[in-house]
C-alpha cells in the first residue's frame, strides 16, 4: 500500500494546481532543512557528551592508577619497578596485550600510549640517562616517575578540558541558536500561511453569505427584491415625523404573460420581465421598493404618500410606461398590466392586511377589465378590520359568551298556524355590533372552529325545543338548524347529531337540518352519505336558497332531502316580475312532484303569501309573520298557536 502511494505521488502532485505545488514544495523544503538542523544539533550535542564522557573516564582511570601505584610502591617497590620496566620494553611485543589485561594494570596502557601523556616516552628519557649497572637507581627513578607522571596526568586532566570540547562548543554556539531561530522562523511562516488561509476562508465564507443573502432577498432574474425582502422592508419601515403620510402596496400583474412564453419562448418572457422591472424602477422615487413576487407579478411599495390620490397617479404612470412596446429579436411585443393596490396609514401598518387587500384589489381589477387599476376603498379596509376583531373575539371567549340564538316562525300557508321555526345564530358580544349569520359563518369556517360552534348551536336549540315541547305540547313542531359545509366533512357528524337528540330525548322528525343548495351540490359526494344516514334515522333535510344553485335539477334527485326553501330573491319580486313568478311555479311543481315540502322565505306582504298559496307552496316565513325573535319573544307566538303579523316593521332585522 505504501509503495503504491509513493509510486503514485508524482502523478498526483502533477495534477494539483500550480499554487498548491509551489506551496507544498516550499513546505517540504522547509521541513527537510528543519529536520537536518535537528540532526546536526543532536550530533554536536552527542559529540560534546561523548567527549566529556571520555575525559571523565580518563580522569577516573588516572586516579585509580595513581592510587594503585602508591599502594604497590609502599608494599613492593622492586617488583613494581621491574613490572614498569618490563611494560616499557615489551610495549611493542605481542605479550603486551596479554600482560596489560592483568589485574594489576587493567587500564594503565591507556595512559601509557595515548597522547599527550605517553608515559613510555618519559621512561625512555629516564632510561637514556641510566645504565644497566645502576639497576637500583633506575628502579627508584622509574617508580618515582610513575607516581609523578600519574600526578601530572591528573593535574592536566583537571586543568584542561577535553581536546574537542572548545571546537564543539563553538559549533554548538552557532548551531543551536540557528536551530532555535529557524524553528521560530518556520513557525512564524506557518502561522502566516495559516492566517492567510484563514483570511481566504473567511473571505470565501463572506462571499457565500452574500450570495445566500442575494438569493434569499433578491430575485435573480430581474435583480429586484422578492416577497421576503418586501415583507422585511415593510416590517422595518420607519414612518416620517408627519402624521398624514400613507403607505401603499400595489401588486402588478402582466396581462396574458403565458401567451408570450407560448408564442415567443421563455427567453422572450424573461426579457419582458426584466424590461418591465426596469421600467417600473424608473418611475419610483427614493425610498420606494420594487419586488417580484412570482412568475409575472410585481409588488410595489409606495412610501411617503400624502393621500390615496398620489398612489393612483404613480400607478397610472407605471401602467403607461409598461404599456409601451417592447422590441425583442425584431418582434414587437405590446403588453398591458393590471394593478390592485391597498393603502394604509404609515403609523399603523398591518403587513398581512396589506398583502390580502392588494390581492383582493387585483382580483377586482381583473374582473372589471384587464389593464385597469383598482385601489381598495376605506369601507373595504374597515370591513377587514371588523373581520379581524371578530377573529380575536372568537379566539379569546367561549361560544356561550359571544353567541345567542334567534328563532323565526315557519307557518302553514293554508291554516296560518306556526308549524316550526328556523334557528338563527346571532352575535351578542359588544364589539362589533349588528353581526349576522351571513357575515359570521364564513369567518367561522375560515378562521374559527365551525364544528364546535355548530355542535353548540345544535345542543342549545334542542334544549330549547325540549323545553317548549314540555310546556306547550308541540307534537309536529319542527326546529330547523343550519349546518355548514365544514360540518359535513366531519366523519362523526351524523353520529354526533343523533347522540345529542338521543341524550335530550328529542325525536328526529322534530329536527330539520338546513344547508344551502350551493353547499349541498359542492359537497354532494362528501356529504350525501352523512345526510342519508341522518335521513334514514328520521331527521328532516332541507335545501335552503332553492333555485339559486347552478345545477339544482341535476342534483336534486340525488339529495336525501325532505323539503326545499325557495330563496327570498324570487319571492321579493313575485308580484312584479312574471319571470320570478314562473321560476317559483316551476320550483314548486318540481319539488312537489318528487315529494318534497316547499317553504317560501322572505314573505313580507299578505299578497305574497296569497300568491304563494295559490302556486302550491306549503309553508312560509318572513317579516309578515315575525322577525327573528328571542326565546321569550317566541313563546308569545306559541301560546295562541296562531301566526300573527308583526306590527313593528319599521326597523326589521334581517333573517
Amino acid at each position: 500500500m505504501l509503495a503504491r502511494l509513493l509510486n503514485n505521488f508524482p502523478d498526483w502532485f502533477k495534477r494539483q494546481p500550480t499554487r498548491f505545488r509551489r506551496s507544498s514544495l516550499g513546505h517540504q523544503l522547509m521541513m527537510a532543512l528543519l529536520f537536518l538542523m535537528v540532526l546536526l544539533s543532536a550530533a554536536v550535542l552527542r559529540m560534546l557528551w561523548q567527549d566529556n564522557q571520555i575525559h571523565s573516564e580518563r580522569l577516573s582511570n588516572a586516579y585509580q592508577q595513581f592510587h594503585t601505584a602508591s599502594m604497590l610502591l609502599e608494599n613492593g617497590g622492586q617488583e613494581n619497578a621491574a613490572a614498569l620496566w618490563k611494560l616499557h620494553w615489551l610495549s611493542n611485543q605481542n605479550q603486551f596485550a596479554e600482560y596489560s589485561n592483568q589485574s594489576h594494570w587493567p587500564r594503565l596502557h591507556v595512559l601509557y600510549h595515548e597522547l599527550p601523556y605517553r608515559l613510555h616516552d618519559r621512561i625512555e628519557q629516564l632510561a637514556g640517562r641510566t645504565t644497566d649497572n645502576n639497576i637500583d637507581a633506575l628502579e627508584r627513578v622509574a617508580n618515582t616517575t610513575l607516581l609523578y607522571g600519574l600526578q601530572a596526568v591528573i593535574q592536566e586532566l583537571e586543568a584542561k578540558p577535553p581536546a574537542n570540547t572548545p571546537r564543539l562548543k563553538l559549533i554548538a554556539a552557532f548551531i543551536v541558536p540557528a536551530f532555535v531561530l529557524w524553528t521560530a522562523l518556520y513557525h512564524w511562516l506557518v502561522y502566516r500561511r495559516l492566517m492567510h488561509r484563514s483570511i481566504l476562508v473567511a473571505s470565501e465564507l463572506q462571499l457565500k453569505d452574500n450570495q445566500v443573502d442575494t438569493l434569499t432577498y433578491n430575485d435573480p432574474l430581474t435583480e429586484t427584491s422578492n416577497r421576503k425582502a418586501i415583507t422585511q422592508f415593510l416590517s422595518n419601515y420607519q414612518p416620517g415625523s408627519s402624521d398624514n403620510h400613507f403607505i401603499a402596496l400595489a401588486i402588478l400583474d402582466i396581462d396574458y404573460f403565458q401567451q408570450i412564453n407560448d408564442v415567443f419562448g421563455y427567453f422572450a418572457g424573461d426579457a419582458v420581465l426584466k424590461e418591465v422591472a426596469d421600467r417600473i424602477s424608473k418611475q419610483l422615487k427614493d425610498g420606494d421598493q420594487l419586488g417580484r413576487l412570482d412568475a409575472d407579478r410585481y409588488a410595489i411599495v409606495l412610501c411617503r404618500l400624502t393621500s390615496p390620490k398620489n398612489a393612483e397617479e404613480i400607478i397610472g404612470r407605471i401602467q403607461s410606461t409598461v404599456a409601451q412596446p417592447i422590441h425583442y429579436h425584431k418582434n414587437t411585443l405590446n403588453i398591458t398590466c393590471t394593478v390592485g393596490a391597498a393603502i394604509q396609514h404609515s403609523k399603523a401598518i398591518e403587513i398581512a392586511d396589506l398583502f390580502k387587500l392588494s390581492d383582493q384589489a387585483l382580483v377586482q381589477a381583473k374582473q372589471h377589465r384587464r389593464g385597469s387599476a383598482y385601489l381598495l376603498s376605506n369601507q373595504q379596509q374597515e370591513a377587514l378590520g371588523r373581520q379581524r376583531q371578530i377573529i380575536n373575539t372568537l379566539k379569546n371567549k367561549p361560544s356561550e359568551d359571544i353567541f345567542d340564538l334567534a328563532f323565526q316562525p315557519i307557518v302553514d300557508l293554508q291554516t296560518g298556524k306556526i308549524t316550526g321555526c328556523e334557528c338563527l345564530l346571532r352575535w351578542c358580544a359588544e364589539k362589533p355590533e349588528q353581526l349576522g349569520a351571513a357575515e359570521l359563518v364564513p369567518i367561522l369556517e375560515m378562521f374559527g372552529d365551525i364544528n364546535e360552534v355548530g355542535l353548540w348551536v345544535l345542543k342549545k336549540s334542542m334544549r330549547q325545543l325540549r323545553d317548549w315541547q314540555s310546556r306547550y305540547h308541540l307534537e309536529g313542531f319542527v326546529m330547523s338548524v343550519n349546518i355548514s359545509a365544514r360540518q359535513l366533512e366531519a366523519d362523526d357528524f351524523s353520529h354526533s347529531i343523533a347522540k345529542i337528540a338521543s341524550d335530550l330525548k328529542i325525536r328526529p322528525h322534530n329536527i330539520a337540518l338546513e344547508l344551502t343548495e350551493t353547499v349541498a351540490i359542492k359537497h354532494l359526494e362528501a356529504g350525501r352519505h352523512q345526510l342519508a344516514k341522518l335521513r334514514n334515522g328520521g331527521f328532516n333535510i332541507s335545501l335552503d336558497d332553492f333555485g339559486t344553485g347552478y345545477s339544482s335539477l341535476q342534483y336534486l334527485k340525488s339529495m336525501p332531502a325532505s323539503s326545499v326553501k325557495i330563496d327570498q330573491s324570487f319571492v321579493r319580486e313575485l308580484l312584479k316580475d312574471e319571470k320570478d313568478k314562473a321560476i317559483v311555479r316551476g320550483a314548486v311543481d318540481i319539488a312537489r312532484a318528487i315529494g318534497l315540502i316547499v317553504i317560501a322565505e322572505g314573505i313580507d306582504t299578505p299578497e305574497q303569501a296569497e300568491c304563494l298559496q295559490k302556486l302550491g307552496c306549503n309553508k312560509g316565513q318572513g317579516f309578515l309573520y315575525a322577525r327573528p325573535l328571542t326565546a321569550k319573544e317566541f313563546e308569545y307566538k306559541l301560546a295562541p298557536r296562531e301566526a300573527t303579523v308583526d306590527k313593528d316593521l319599521d326597523n326589521p332585522s334581517a333573517a
